[in-house]
């Protein structure tokens, strides 16, 4: 009886544009079918009986062999599958039978995997077979022995995966993901796709799919670059990144909804913030030459994801398992393909994006692609940050034309007022107190809506200040010309936080990110008590010199550059600029420790 195998077990298999037709060379990509998946296949196969039973008898209750709970595992290449047993053998007569033997114990039968030479089917075949007692000694009684090899071996013998199915998609989605002007190469692809071998291991069935990809010849003499992208070329690279942030955030969001584990969603969590600072990084080419960003953030994004899902697939139920079963194998063989030498060219379209994300989530009827900037209430909840945030002010002013001085608003309230000023030296002196009010109000609002154990109370306040004067010397906007804009850095944070919109896109109001300090500073105030509390406090970084203080270094590191660098902080390798970071942090962060909480003031000269 075939298995069904999902399609992107194959699918993944080959998500990549092959350069030009050259020399050809075999590559062996290793599918990986879990115990948990082969044992489901059994039940579905054989043990088809009540209470997920196999009994083979004679139609008589006189001689019968009933196997049982099959546990699965590997031995030399082999798959081993031991079952209860029951089995009773006798001379049957019209009315009754005379009993020879009742045995109760182990059936144990080891089976070769071995390729079909004409069709894409795994089929087994039994190498031995053993009866073991209650005792678990082994028994060799003849006529029970018959019955197990005449019954039972080729009942396991029928057992097959048949993959012809999932080879006929993967036909239908190569055209998807390989670029139309490689036809010749996609045809040879094709023409080679073959499994080659399978074995068992301890954990579970691996099948090598081989393929011959042609190596990439000579590359053409680059044209001279120009300075700059066009509007056209700039849009498609906008749109290119863009896909891919929306992709990513589609399937961690539907891998987080299939588990309940905090421990996992927060690594999750990791894997889609440190995927949207790898677009940060290569935002905004500087010529038309510039590589498609996608290939290289889908492998270094699958590479992270790959585990995290293995671990997931364990125990989910029959269909969600097997939608996993395409993942892994799309990350395993990514990862074989670009070890296997010269470049291959990934050329990842949007609607391949697409038909990967539905095999994981093929009833949600949302565009996997879709990029929006709106708040995302189901992210957070996953993620662990609850409710949004309280909406921002409406502030019209800024990034217009006029502007009214912050004495004006005297008697309105802080907010109000601070979503006015643009400090400069001569009024910072009456600046920086309004600001520091607005920062201890909003650590104080941030810790009564989230936990966070009493001792680390005035840590995380200290954090939150020196954090503020790090990032943007308290500043929320400044004056460019006449016109009053957030204070923004090269790579897009904004505000008095620095809040990055397109790291937290989904988290938080981006209008309200730009022109309300308030939003800002709570913005900024949850992300560090998130990585204060489930990142630094959690994995102990003040027990590694025993010094409390370095939780605050930590999450600082975190919050900088991502969940990926909450330890850069203590690491003697780490580039200049890093370095640099961290220090001028820790020289502020101590600074306002010792009571010197207006020191910013230095930011003005003042």
């Amino acid at each position: 009886m075939p298995s069904r195998l999902p399609r992107a077990a194959l699918a993944g298999a080959l998500l990549l544009v092959l350069p030009a037709l050259a020399a050809a060379r075999e590559i062996v990509v290793p599918m990986q079918l879990d115990d948990a998946f082969l044992r489901q296949l059994l039940l579905t196969q054989v043990y088809t009986g009540p209470d997920q039973t196999a009994r083979v008898d004679d139609g008589s209750d006189c001689n019968f062999v009933v196997l049982s709970d099959p546990q699965i595992d590997g031995i030399d290449d082999r798959l081993r599958i031991r079952s209860a047993g029951r089995a009773r053998a006798g001379i049957s007569l019209v009315t009754f039978c005379i009993p020879l033997i009742d045995w109760t114990g182990t059936v144990e039968i080891v089976e070769q995997p071995v390729i079909d030479p004409a069709l894409p089917v795994v089929r087994f075949r039994v190498v031995n077979s053993n009866l073991y007692g209650v005792d678990g000694a082994k028994h060799f009684t003849g006529m029970l022995w018959d019955w197990v090899k005449d019954s039972v071996h080729s009942r396991l013998e029928a057992v097959t995966v048949d993959l012809t199915q999932p080879l006929d998609e993967l036909r239908t989605f190569l055209p998807l993901v390989l670029p139309s002007e490689s036809t010749e190469q996609t045809t040879h692809v094709l023409d080679s796709l073959a499994l080659a071998s399978a074995r068992a291991d301890d954990g579970g069935l691996t099948v090598d799919l081989r393929f011959d990809i042609v190596e990439q010849g000579p590359a053409p003499t680059a044209p001279v670059p120009e300075p700059t992208l066009t509007v056209e070329e700039l849009a498609r690279w906008e749109a290119a990144w863009q896909q891919w942030d929306a992709f990513v955030t589609f399937v961690s969001k539907h891998i987080a909804a299939d588990t309940m584990s905090a421990e996992q969603r927060q690594d999750l969590f990791d894997i889609l913030i440190e995927a949207r600072y790898d677009i940060l990084w290569v935002l905004r080419p500087s010529s038309p030459n510039e590589p498609d960003p996608v290939p290289a953030l889908f492998v270094k994004t699958w590479t992270r994801l790959a585990p995290l899902v293995r671990t997931l697939s364990f125990g989910l139920p029959g269909e969600a398992a097997l939608r996993y079963v395409s993942f892994i194998a799309a990350a395993d063989a990514l990862r074989a393909i670009e070890d296997s030498g010269p470049e291959t060219g990934l050329d990842i379209s949007a609607d391949g994006l697409r038909r990967l994300a539905r095999m994981l989530a093929p009833s949600d009827p949302a565009d996997p692609l879709e990029y929006s900037d709106a708040i995302d209430q189901t992210l957070r909840e996953l993620f662990g940050f609850g409710a949004p945030l309280p909406p921002p002010a409406d502030n019209p002013d800024v990034d217009l034309s006029w502007w009214m001085p912050a004495r004006a608003w005297a008697d309105g309230d802080l907010a109000a007022r601070l979503n006015r000023w643009a400090p400069t030296r001569e009024d910072a002196q009456e600046y920086l107190p309004l600001v520091r009010d607005l920062l201890t109000q909003t650590t104080e609002r941030t810790l009564a809506k989230q936990s966070l154990e009493g001792r680390f109370h005035e840590l995380f306040g200290w954090l939150m200040l020196s954090t503020a004067w790090k990032e943007s010397c308290w500043r929320q906007y400044v004056f460019a010309g006449d016109r009053l804009k957030p204070i923004r850095s090269p790579v897009g944070a904004v505000g008095i936080m620095q809040v990055n919109p397109r790291v937290w896109r989904g988290f938080y109001d981006v209008k309200g990110l730009n022109q309300d300090i308030a939003y800002n500073a709570m913005a900024g105030s949850e992300i560090l008590l998130h990585y204060l509390r489930d990142y630094a406090i959690a994995r102990g970084e003040h027990t590694v010199t025993g010094e409390v203080d370095n939780l605050a270094r930590a999450a600082y590191a975190a919050y900088n550059g991502g969940p990926g660098h909450l330890t850069r902080y203590r690491k003697s390798k780490r580039n200049r600029g890093l370095r640099q970071i961290d220090d001028s942090f820790w020289e502020k962060y101590r600074t306002i420790k010792s009571g010197q909480t207006l020191a910013v003031a230095e930011c003005f000269g003042a």
